[in-house]
């Protein structure tokens, strides 16, 4: 047996070495014994590919390229062991998930903490590292017997009782039966003496900087059995047995490893190993490059020691490149227009690139995103979770749904993972290309009706037994407590509620299915057995297949071999639970959480689908050869040396204490933090041609990043190098030649295009290169349509063109027949209003308890209360606050279950709701029962309707362009009191929230309704009562029970009156002492302020100028002026005005609770959408306006 040591630092020629021997010897003899290249896992297929690309090697059968696990399997094929059910990191977790819930109660320290997510995973880690270094349960109960005699703390005592108890648990069911995958190279050290493979077998170790405990003893057997091994280091130096690196040392990591095995040959007696040290004058790697020679031979010095900066007198493009972008967006897009330049200009591979990060999360997302918009293929070199796939996603939502009654959110996670539509589709056979066309098709309409079963599931909150039972759903769609029963609504709906029914059933079998079985099943393997028979019954096999066989039409073979990998990953985790736990009762709660676990767990390692792509790893990972061009990302502080993070069982400190105590375990934080600088000093030698190194000055939030300590150690080292800022996209200062880089990619070209026409378009000159891509683009057949998308985007201004005259008259027709509160929408804003009455656009009905409702609910009940009252000829004064509570409460009852589908009594919550609704309602009943008391006035009608066949005949407008506008609506409470004049008539509204009548908005159109309503009781009161009437007022009543907070104790005389002030009703009312005191007998006697009105009279019988009043004049006219802004907002109606012009007054616009904003894109940050602003003004103003109006005269008062 032969010992080699082959040492040398980064691109010396260590793997070459090694392949050239196992080259060499492959053409000495073809056939002979074996030739083993051991490398690391990640390693395989690189190394595999190197060797078989060598020249003049057609082939081999000697030499075979393993990792320590594949050499295991190799070996227990031969001695015996795989005859043990192999257990991986998913199995694992499962058991430890399991074994914390099982131990709960025996837990001290982790009882609390062992359910948060990801601790399984760090326990998992913790024994996995124990079980490499070699650590048993009776070791660690060792040292744990030691350490309750040093000063270690309560809390870590506490903690290694816990985890000394789960670990002995967890080997305990492991050993035996299962083979644990970190097990395997204990097995393998074992059967190593016995194997004739290896006796026969030479070993070229290649690429590992450090061995584990349970490595070393599997390296010891190699060197002590097989024919020879050779051993490579990257080093500057041989380390001999009891020797150690300066903690310090850059070469540290594989200076200890040379040590640590050359003490295994002492104490093996195995000889003295050969040292081969390559020293070559120029490394093969850098002969083309002196810079990136110089930079990797001086890495780990210091400016002024005896090393001078490197400088050079040549003209050509620097191999070292320091680049500082705006931000991470705009530095992967550099990287990306810098590998196309590679590749077109200077005939790179795209193999030949390497694209390195430390903080793979930071920039993954971006890369693959970035790579495929450049079109530049590349491979992550990283294993991928699958737990957002969407199987994960069904399998979990699936058991949510069972174990959770059929809660919404769960049914419709289920349903969107696509795995319920209808299998197969009903598409009829085609060429490949036409039937995936169809597919898509098909399954478009399949997701249209499973959105209309959501929208229906949302409106009447389906759940729990409404999906269970057998029962069709019958529900109808109804707005509000005040809709009738439309037989021409109801035949449509029930069309709907057919189709619903279908697609509900299709949906609902499967898991009925799964529940029935679940309901059955007691143990693990029925349970598994149960989830099996859904993936069956709802062909996920067939659906994955396909799934894959058209990721790969689509040209996405790594997004295909993940479908197509993805079903034998579940199907083992599946098995794994079987084998492992198969015969145990579990609850389903306990089952869905392991299931959850394994999920997680999974993750796929995938093999490059082509050999000619970029190469993206991550720093510490990735072994690659043959890169000529690296780009380093993310050079930030904080992430190159990057920060190492707690274990999340044991703290830096608890690790120490351990390792000081003789516990074996990896190194702790500190020595990881001085370990960066290998890992950095191997990335920086990776290419052989060319290093960039990229940092970002800011995060995707804008907050500031500072470069790592690395760019400044390279400034100091190459002088010369110049930082190249990256930006987003070309800057108006540059010059034409710095605009040509961004030219890299047609996609993103155009939009470069874009933002320099839009400049040009402001005004700002733009360098000539760029009218020279847009006539590239108007030569190229498929590339001139989209540039006319583009530039009609740039004309675009977010203005709506008026209806023609005919597309009008179909949308309202020539008779318009329209609500005040319908006027009121156009006058916010014409758009809003053409997108409710027009387009007749609708939100996403939802089962819940809105303001809109509880407002209806207050409307309909205090009318139903007031209709009782009269039926029963009763006077409102005269009742009790017991009464109205009484009445209230029954009200109330009668009301609720007609409310949003009963939503009032679909739960506990809302019956509690209901109940402080009743509170409300009781006291409105009270207040308004306290102004019949003090007043005259008495309730004439309740939810007066007027239009075509109602109560009242509606307001007719002719207007000017032809069209008739007819005014319809319901007035919700008419009070009437006899003056010395004649009938006196007002109109009252309930309001759930505080309201008052603004002049203002009056002016504007925006509030017209209270005095319209007025206006169509006072035009219609002869036809309707027999007999003219006379306005009182308009009045909003607040429906509320407010709080009443005082610092003092007060009277329950002055809480009455405090009371009465928060329902002080606010509006307009006629400026009449003598109708204001038919409204408030206490204001007639007393003067003052009145407590129920929004008026206060002085001792000569005149009005405040605080008094919301207006006399017998201002009413005429207000009247007029109201009647000539409806028939104005008609007008443009019916002309087909549709501006998207949402005002805005002060604080307010109409784009606060509009629906509709996602549809007109309003926004007043871009140029050409600006609010139509309306001035507030004074009440005085506003009349003046008003009575100028009036007499003709247009014009306004100075200041408005």
């Amino acid at each position: 047996m032969s010992i080699r040591f082959v040492i040398g630092r980064a691109g010396h020629g260590k793997t070459r070495y090694c392949l050239d021997e196992i080259r060499n010897s492959l053409k000495q003899k073809p056939e002979g014994d074996p030739l083993i290249y051991l490398v690391p896992d990640q390693a395989t297929f690189q190394a595999e590919l190197e060797l078989v690309s060598s020249d003049n090697l057609s082939g081999m059968i000697r030499a075979q390229v393993l990792s320590f696990h594949r050499l295991a399997w190799r070996v227990m094929q031969e001695e015996g062991g795989i005859a043990r059910l192999p257990v991986d990191e998913t199995g694992k977790k499962l058991l430890l998930h399991k074994l914390l819930h099982e131990q709960e109660k025996q837990l001290v320290y982790f009882q609390s903490t062992y359910e948060q997510l990801g601790f399984v995973d760090h326990l998992n880690r913790l024994f996995t590292e124990w079980k490499r270094y070699c650590v048993t349960p009776e070791e660690l109960g060792e040292y744990i017997g030691r350490l309750d005699g040093q000063n270690s703390s309560l809390v870590l005592q506490q903690k290694l009782q816990d985890l000394h108890h789960l670990y002995g648990a967890f080997e305990s069911r492991l050993s035996g039966e299962y083979l644990d995958g970190e097990d395997t190279l204990s097995l393998l050290a074992e059967q190593i003496p016995q194997s004739s493979f290896i006796r026969s077998a030479t070993f070229w170790m290649d690429g590992f900087h450090g061995f584990t405990p349970q490595e070393l003893r599997v390296v010891e057997a190699l060197m002590k059995t097989s024919r020879g091994v050779t051993v490579t280091l990257t080093l500057d130096r041989p380390y001999y047995a009891g020797e150690r690196p300066d903690e310090l040392d850059l070469f540290y990591p594989t200076g200890k490893t040379m040590s640590s095995l050359q003490e295994l040959l002492d104490q093996a007696n195995i000889g003295p190993a050969e040292l081969i040290h390559l020293q070559p004058k120029k490394a093969p790697r850098y002969e083309h490059t002196t810079m990136l020679a110089y930079l990797e031979q001086h890495y780990d010095k210091r400016i002024g020691i005896g090393v001078c900066t490197y400088s050079s007198d040549e003209d050509k493009e620097s191999p070292l490149q320091i680049r500082a972008a705006v931000n991470r967006r705009a530095e992967v897009e550099g990287t990306a227009r810098e590998i196309l330049h590679l590749v077109r200009e200077q005939g790179a591979r795209w193999r030949d690139v390497a694209v390195l990060v430390r903080n793979m999360e930071e920039y993954r997302e971006l890369i693959a995103t970035t790579f495929s918009d450049y079109g530049i293929p590349h491979f992550f070199d990283q294993k991928r979770s699958v737990f957002h796939h969407p199987l994960s996603e069904y399998l979990r939502s699936a058991l949510e749904v069972i174990s959770r009654n059929w809660r919404y959110e769960a049914v419709f996670r289920c349903v969107k993972t696509d795995f319920l539509l209808p299998w197969p589709l009903p598409v009829e056979p085609d060429s490949e290309g036409e039937k995936l066309l169809k597919e898509r098709e098909a399954i478009r309409e399949q997701r249209r009706l499973l959105d209309r079963l959501e929208n229906y599931a949302l409106a009447f909150g389906i759940q729990g037994r409404d999906w269970t039972e057998t029962k069709p759903w019958d529900k109808l769609f109804k707005v509000s407590l005040e809709d009738e029963d439309s037989e021409v609504v109801k035949q449509r709906e029930s069309r709907e509620l057919e189709q619903l029914n279908r697609t509900r059933n299709q949906i609902a079998e499967p898991l009925l299915a799964l529940q029935k079985r679940m309901a059955r099943a007691k143990t693990v393997k029925q349970r598994c057995e149960a989830l099996y028979r859904l993936l069956l019954d709802t062909h996920v096999p067939e659906r994955l297949e396909s799934w894959s066989m058209n990721c790969v039409l689509e040209g996405k073979p790594e997004k295909a071999r993940e479908h197509a990998q993805l079903w034998d990953s579940v199907i083992q985790m599946l098995d794994q639970m079987v084998e492992m736990m198969g015969e145990e009762v579990l609850s389903l709660d306990l089952f869905a959480k392991l299931v959850d676990t394994g999920l997680e767990s999974i993750q796929m390692g995938l093999v490059p689908p082509s050999l000619d792509q970029v190469l993206v790893g991550s720093m510490d990972r990735t072994r690659s050869t043959r890169i000529k061009y690296a780009v380093v990302l993310g050079v930030n502080e904080g992430v190159i040396p990057a920060a190492v993070p707690e274990d999340g069982v044991l703290t830096e400190p608890e690790r120490e204490l351990l390792l000081d105590s003789g516990v074996p375990m990896a190194d702790g934080g500190r020595r990881k933090l001085l370990d960066e600088q290998f890992i950095i000093y191997s990335a920086l030698s990776v290419p052989s041609e060319k290093l960039i190194l990229s940092y970002a000055l800011a995060d995707e939030e804008g907050k500031s990043l500072l470069p790592s300590e690395l760019v400044k150690q390279l400034r100091n080292l190459f002088p010369d190098v110049k930082e190249e800022l990256v930006l987003t996209e070309p800057g108006v200062l540059m010059d034409s030649a710095e605009h040509l880089p961004f030219l890299a990619h047609p996609e993103r070209v155009l939009s470069y295009l874009a933002v320099q026409l839009k400049q040009w378009m402001r005004g700002t000159a733009i360098a000539s290169i760029w009218w020279e891509v847009y006539n590239w683009f108007a030569r190229q057949p498929e590339w001139r349509r989209r540039l006319s998308v583009m530039a009609d985007s740039l004309l675009f201004t977010n203005k709506e063109q008026k209806l023609p005259e005919s597309t009008s008259r179909l949308l309202y027709g020539q008779k318009l027949r329209a609500s005040v509160s319908r006027m009121e929408r156009y006058a916010a804003c014409p758009f809003s209003h053409f997108a409710s009455y027009g387009l007749r656009l609708q939100e996403r009905k939802i089962y819940r308890l809105e303001a809109p409702d509880i407002g209806q609910l207050f409307h309909a009940a205090l009318s139903q209360f007031a209709n009782q009252l009269r039926t029963e000829q009763v006077e409102w004064a005269g009742l009790t606050p017991e009464e109205c509570g009484r009445r209230s409460s029954l009200v109330m009852d009668q009301l609720a279950p007609r409310l949003q589908g009963e939503i009032l009594l679909s739960s506990k919550r809302y019956h509690y709701i209901a109940s402080k609704l009743k509170q409300v309602v009781t006291k409105a009943a009270v207040v308004l029962g306290e102004h019949a008391k003090r007043g005259e006035f008495k309730p004439l009608g309740m939810e007066i309707d007027f239009g075509p066949g109602k109560d009242l005949p509606p307001l007719v407008f002719q207007l000017d362009n032809g069209c008739t506008m007819e005014i319809i609506g319901r007035i919700d409470r008419v009070d009437q009191a006899e003056g010395s004049e004649g009938l006196l008539l007002r109109v009252i509204d309930y309001k759930s929230s505080a309201a008052s009548l603004n002049l203002a908005e009056v002016y504007y159109g925006l509030s017209l309704q209270m005095l319209t309503y007025l206006d169509v009781i006072i035009t219609h009161a002869k036809t309707w009562l027999g007999i003219p009437a006379t306005p009182a007022g308009v009045l909003y009543f607040h429906v509320h029970n407010p709080i009443l907070q005082q610092k003092n104790r007060i009277t329950s005389q002055d809480a009455q009156k405090e009371l009465m002030k928060r329902f002080k009703m606010r509006g307009l009312l006629m400026a009449d002492p003598q109708i204001i005191g038919k409204m408030d007998h206490v204001l007639k006697e007393k003067n003052g302020h009145s407590e129920l009105l929004p008026v206060a009279m002085k001792a000569d019988g005149s009005f405040y100028k605080s008094s919301a009043v207006a006399t017998e004049n201002q009413w005429s006219t207000l009247r007029e002026f109201v009647r000539g802004k409806v028939d104005q907002i008609g007008t443009g109606i019916t002309e087909g005005a549709v501006d998207i012009a949402p005002y805005r007054m002060g604080t307010q616009h109409a784009c606060q609770f509009c629906p509709y904003k996602s549809v007109c894109q309003f926004d007043p940050l871009f140029e050409g959408n600006e609010y139509h602003v309306l001035k507030p003004a004074s009440k005085e103003k506003i009349w003046r306006i008003i009575e100028m109006e009036g007499e003709g005269n247009h014009g306004k008062p100075d200041g408005f």
